[in-house]
């Protein structure tokens, strides 16, 4: 049996006895029909003891049929059922005074309101609906109320797509992803609260949301994707930023000079501080978990910043095209170093990567022209294509990992010939980095030393 739903881990049933024994041992499909009464019981017996997986006081299906395998053990048919699917029902108001009634499991999904779209003022959907699927209420822009239970743990993306008329909605404490573009442009909404059970926003989720001027962001967020509260207009301006609750969504004015973030804020959002060419320094609160995409792209002005120990991520070109700084120092704490996070930095002389980070993304530090030497600490196992390409000035590599990390052939194109690869005596893996081909450090004459 497919589908999703209430899912019954092993739950064993005895028919009558067949005196059949040459049945013994044997296996066949059994077909039978469960009779869901006004209050059915499901059980099932796990490590030695009977609990109840489902009770509800109201009529399910009258009858199911269920297609099983069945095992004979000398004296009955034993059926082993592993998944049995309940039903979730839903409610559609519809703008002409109808009440339509849906049922499904698992996923509400977009074909199941298709045909009602245009029309639905409102939704009430039942326990047991485990997701909103992807679109499912893409363009309903007569929505202006909807009740979401708690057995639903995901709002996939494009969910409220354009949702305009929808003015509120109470996300509930089961729900842990919320995805990409879920509420894009629901201009209607005013206020949201995401609950701490949600650890990630996608990308674009509430962009032009713009009558949104409260939102409060739960604390088990970890991840919050590009561009999620972009032009949402009416969030309020803090001290010359757009915050979204802990979400530093952008700078109102692009020509601070300096600026000190408020002490609570969690996440520097998409472009936060991008083109504030003006900007020389910048003071993070040890409260940031995650610097995002073009955080802080082309701040052209910036000669120096400290990351602090609380960051674990940084995204695609944050930092790309700061031309103005000299020095970073990637804290221990940082496990993600995304696409082109120092890319184009080509005044930096020194770059300290902490130990927490294991990949180096591509084109990470590509382009850093002034960069004469770098350290790959021992817990780096891939660094992807032209991390340190084009950093032409770079003539010693000293890397602490005693298997080498994997590489592509040109991770280190451009690199300036004869420089010096240091490794740990008796390390393993870097004849490849020595390689003579196009790219690798043995095309650029480069002599590999154990210390």
């Amino acid at each position: 049996m497919g589908g999703s739903g209430v899912v019954v881990n092993t739950m064993t049933i005895q028919l009558p006895a067949i005196a059949d024994k040459n049945k013994k041992n044997k296996t066949k499909n059994v077909q039978f029909f469960m009779t869901m009464g006004s209050a059915p019981e499901v059980t099932f017996v796990s490590a030695g003891t009977e609990r109840i997986l489902y009770q509800k006081d109201f009529a399910l299906e009258a009858e199911r049929s269920y297609e099983v395998n069945a095992l004979w053990n000398d004296h009955a048919w034993v059926i082993t059922v592993v998944e049995i699917i309940v039903p979730f029902f839903a409610k559609l108001s519809l703008n002409n005074g109808e009440v339509v009634e849906l049922q499904g499991s698992g996923e509400l999904t977009s074909e199941m309101v298709s045909q009602y779209k245009s029309s639905l003022v409102s939704a009430e959907i039942g326990e047991l609906c485990t997701s909103i699927g992807w679109s499912a209420f893409r363009n309903c822009s007569g929505l202006t109320s909807i009740t979401i239970p708690n057995s639903v743990t995901r709002i996939s993306s494009y969910a409220f797509y354009e949702c305009s008329g929808l003015k509120s909605i109470e996300i509930p404490n089961s729900v842990t992803r919320i995805g990409e573009s879920a509420f894009y442009e629901c201009s209607g909404l005013t206020s949201i609260t995401i609950p701490n059970s949600v650890t990630s926003i996608g990308q674009s989720a509430f962009q032009g949301c713009s009558s949104l001027t409260n939102i409060t962001i739960g604390n088990g967020t970890t991840y919050i994707g590009k561009s999620a509260f972009a032009s949402c207009t009416s969030l309020p301006v803090v001290d010359n930023i757009r915050y979204a609750d802990t979400y530093a969504v952008e700078a109102v004015d692009k020509t601070l000079t300096t600026y000190t973030l408020k002490e609570d804020t969690r996440f520097i959002g998409t472009e936060a501080f991008s083109g504030c060419t003006g900007l020389t320094s910048i003071t993070i609160p040890d409260s940031v978990t995650s610097i995002g995409y073009c955080a802080f792209s082309s701040c052209k002005g910036l000669t120096n910043i400290t990351i602090p120990n609380s960051v674990t991520s940084i995204g695609e070109y944050a930092f790309s095209g700061c031309t103005g700084l000299t020095s970073i120092v990637i804290p221990d704490s940082v496990t993600t170093l995304d696409d082109a996070a120092f890319s184009g930095c080509k005044g930096l002389t020194s770059i300290t990567i902490g130990s927490g980070v294991t990949y180096i993304d591509q084109s990470a530090f590509n382009s850093c022209s002034s960069l004469t030497s770098i350290t790959i600490p021992n817990n780096v196992t891939d660094i992807a294509s032209s991390a340190f390409g084009n950093c032409w000035r770079l003539t010693s590599i000293i890397s602490l990992a005693t298997t080498a990390p994997t590489i592509e052939s040109d991770t280190f194109r451009d690199v300036k010939k004869g420089g010096t690869l240091t490794v740990p005596r008796g390390s393993t893996g870097y004849g490849e980095w020595m390689d003579t081909r196009d790219y690798y450090l043995g095309y650029y004459d480069w002599t590999k030393v154990e210390q």
